[in-house]
């Protein structure tokens, strides 16, 4: 007798039967218990009656289409394994799986009809996804929002430190450098996440001294790799930043300090951000590249100017936005585009990026268009100097 812990529901929505009933009779053989419906009110009102442990939500229903039913799911608080099925192409079933996945969905695949018996049952043997949990106790747990005054105070106690997240070749899967990451430690040990306080510092004026601070504790902690191997690292900085005309120099002070060469110090600047003078942000960046820094455009592919800042500005690398290489093992558009990046930046001899990694497929896809090099959590998470001056190249060939 099978235990209840263990006990698999299916629930299909789908307004035919003799797919509806084949999806129960598949998952019936991977000992499911299984139920069938064409109403969305009736899928809807078993989801709270019957608890299925995994869902198939058909988008072409004619009552009611299976985008509504996902938001609908979303708004439930359904925490059921979501399969997407259809007959519609590829771009629509792409489209609706992300909509399913950023209303906070358990989404697990899709199924494009015809589908194969093998491509149903992979799918249900797929580990149910969870949201990676925040290292957070005590006051870090109930922290929904940072004060300016809070932000204001950290920063007088100077409490920021940095992480460091490896970044590996494509070619070879050696050490390529480190990202640099702002990190707001409490005296529990949680952290206040960045994006809770890196666009307040921003609006506020205080990412002046956030990134001196930052930069600072990067620049004196530095991973062991960085002096013995000559790797590089990569800070993320503001527009806002260069505002500040002593900034430049400031930093190549600080490089000057702790013996690292301006040209192994790659500064990211997020694409999507601006500037109220354009050509302000020209002439810094060019200041930067003159004291022999590399700059890298962040974020590429999600703003609004991307090929114009290209054009305009002087980048030495093109960082691929992680919301396509975390989806490239699933969607043929996120493999066209990421294809598409990768060569419009060899072609404009940048170094190429990619970052978000979250699995082996996704590392093999990089390393064979050509991909220089990848960071994410498969490779290695952000850590602090002991642990990532310990680590070593990872178990894995690419």
């Amino acid at each position: 007798m099978q235990n209840t812990t263990d006990l698999k529901r299916l629930l299909v929505l789908d307004d035919e039967p003799d797919v509806a009933t084949t999806l129960c009779l598949m998952a019936e053989g991977a000992f499911f218990e299984t139920q069938h419906t064409s109403d969305a009110e009736v899928f809807l009102e078993k989801i709270d009656t019957w608890s299925p442990t995994h869902v198939v939500v058909d988008l072409q229903m004619p009552d009611r289409d299976g985008v509504e039913v996902l938001q609908t799911l979303a708004k439930m608080g359904c925490g059921a394994a979501v399969i997407i099925a259809s007959g519609l192409g590829g771009r629509i079933l792409d489209s609706a799986a992300r909509a399913a996945k950023e209303n906070g969905l358990q989404f697990i695949g899709t199924l494009s009809k015809p589908f194969s018996r093998a491509a149903f049952r992979a799918l249900l043997t797929t580990d149910v996804p969870t949201s990676l949990p925040r290292k957070v106790t005590s006051s870090a747990a109930n922290l929904s929002s940072v004060t300016e005054e809070q932000l204001a105070d950290a920063l007088h106690n100077q409490v920021f430190v940095a992480h460091f997240q490896p970044k590996i070749s494509c070619t070879n899967g050696a050490l390529a450098g480190f990202e640099c990451l702002a990190r707001w430690p409490l005296k529990d040990g949680s952290m206040i996440p960045p994006d809770l306080f890196i666009s307040l510092a921003e609006q506020t004026g205080l990412i002046h001294e956030l990134s001196r601070q930052v930069y600072h504790f990067a620049m004196a902690n530095l991973p062991q790799q960085v002096h013995s191997q000559g790797v590089k690292i990569a800070l993320n900085l503001s527009p806002i930043n260069l505002k500040d005309e002593g900034f430049p120099r400031w930093l190549l002070e600080k490089c000057e300090e702790n013996d690292v060469a301006p040209s192994q110090v790659i500064l990211e600047v997020t694409e999507t951000a601006s500037m109220d003078s354009p050509l302000a942000l020209l002439e810094n960046l060019t200041q930067f590249r003159i004291k022999g820094f590399q700059l890298s455009i962040d974020d590429f592919g999600v703003g609004y100017s991307s090929l114009v800042q290209l054009a305009r500005l002087p980048f030495s690398e093109l960082k691929i936005d992680q919301m396509f290489v975390k989806t490239v093992a699933t969607s043929k558009e996120s493999q066209k585009i990421v294809t598409a990046i990768v060569n419009l930046g060899k072609s404009l001899g940048l170094d190429v990026t990619a970052e978000g990694v979250e699995d082996p497929w996704a590392l093999n896809f990089l390393h064979e268009i050509g991909c220089d090099e990848a960071q994410g959590y498969f490779i290695a998470r952000p850590m602090a100097t002991p642990a990532a001056s310990a680590w070593t190249q990872p178990p894995f060939e690419v």
